[in-house]
């Protein structure tokens, strides 16, 4: 069965073993983060590379993180704006019988 959350006490240990510092974002940013890469483990099987493995789910994480500190802000907006986006061009567009 596919994980769907992480704990702020699993993220804060995977960071720690990762050597994050917690300067440029905080453990519940890091844990977001882990929950969105989870996309990448057993969740979709075309898809999979982490196995749902926290370490390799949080080394994803950190590497946006580090591009920007608040990446996962930052896709969760434009996520919600794709959604809107999408959903009204389905609205719109002619049904078919």
């Amino acid at each position: 069965m596919a994980r769907r959350d992480v704990t702020p006490q699993e993220a804060k240990a995977m960071g720690e073993q990762l050597g994050i510092t917690w300067q440029e974002f905080d453990v519940e940013q890091f844990r977001r983060g882990m929950v969105v890469e989870l996309e990448h483990g057993l969740h979709d099987p075309a898809t999979n590379v982490t196995d749902d493995d926290l370490f390799l789910t949080a080394k994803i994480a950190l590497a946006h993180l580090n591009e920007f500190p608040d990446y996962y802000d930052r896709l969760e907006k434009m996520e919600e704006e794709a959604e809107a986006y999408w959903a009204e061009r389905k609205a719109q567009s002619p049904q078919t019988p």
